[in-house]
């Protein structure tokens, strides 16, 4: 993450929670956030785990990569 950028969570009264990074929002229910933040966990620990980039992207699931 660039210094310059903040990252925020904000969890509403309504109990919503909202993620922001830099000019970008997104919006969650609890379950969701919940499995967001597990998937981005596991993504990140592969990443960092890895020799290089290619082999982390030959592992993953072609069905729910996307790539741009």
């Amino acid at each position: 993450m660039s210094p310059r950028q903040h990252l925020k969570l904000h969890v509403c009264d309504c109990n919503r929670i909202n993620l922001t990074y830099g000019s970008v929002t997104m919006h969650f229910d609890k379950e969701e956030f919940l499995a967001y933040a597990m998937h981005v966990g596991k993504m990140a620990s592969q990443v960092s785990s890895a020799a290089d980039l290619q082999k982390t992207r030959a592992r993953a699931e072609p069905e729910t990569t996307h790539y741009h």
